[in-house]
């Protein structure tokens, strides 16, 4: 059975720390392929600066010749909100049902009473909440009572009725941000140690993010 990852953002711009986190995910679920999940529409976000095919297309230069991150475009091919329910079933579809694992920051996490059907998504995937050292997110916390119910307490994880699982997962702190690139080149400064060269030549050639 291949093993496929969803790890979302806007990637305005992809970074070095998405890069290591994204491994790391794999890595510790050995996953077989990682969707880095471009997001066209973010419902809960200030919309992105780089349009859909600039950010696609950093993502997709950023990820060449990893064996593992894939560029994907399936949120942007979709109209309207990027719910991450759409995105789930679509996968799936395309993983012939089985359960995919998706990654998500602690602070998306908190939010997941805000989503659109989260209990749908709870049970259709592994879901993995990434966290920093120092700072522990209390899963069943953000869940209301009828969706942490669902869960029963094994080891480290939780395990969802269907199956699916949810658990944390600890990542190397970087101190790097797509908002702190994009303040940086405004501002005329170096961000070649923030992105690889091709995403950096990228965003010279096409003037993104600059004053």
């Amino acid at each position: 059975m291949v093993k496929i990852g969803i790890f979302g953002g806007t990637f305005d711009p992809i970074h070095i720390g998405h890069l290591r986190v994204a491994e790391e995910f794999a890595a510790a679920f050995d996953l077989d392929t990682v969707l880095m999940m471009v997001a066209a529409t973010p419902p809960h976000r200030e919309p992105p600066v780089a349009s859909p095919l600039d950010r696609l297309n950093m993502v997709q230069l950023a990820v060449q010749g990893s064996p593992v991150l894939e560029a994907s475009d399936i949120e942007l091919v979709r109209q309207g909100p990027s719910f991450t329910l759409d995105t789930v079933e679509d996968v799936r579809r395309a993983a012939k049902g089985d359960l995919v694992w998706m990654a998500l920051g602690g602070d998306a996490y908190a939010l997941i009473q805000s989503w659109h059907r989260p209990g749908d998504v709870l049970a259709q995937v592994h879901l993995v909440v990434l966290t920093r050292p120092g700072y522990p997110v209390d899963l069943m916390a953000s869940l209301p009572e009828e969706l942490s119910g669902c869960y029963t307490l094994k080891g480290d994880s939780y395990f969802h009725d269907s199956g699916a699982s949810l658990r944390t997962l600890q990542v190397s702190p970087l101190d790097v941000s797509s908002s702190m690139i994009r303040e940086t080149a405004l501002a005329g400064g170096s961000i070649e140690e923030l992105v690889t060269a091709e995403v950096l030549q990228y965003i010279r050639e096409k003037g993104l993010y600059g004053p």
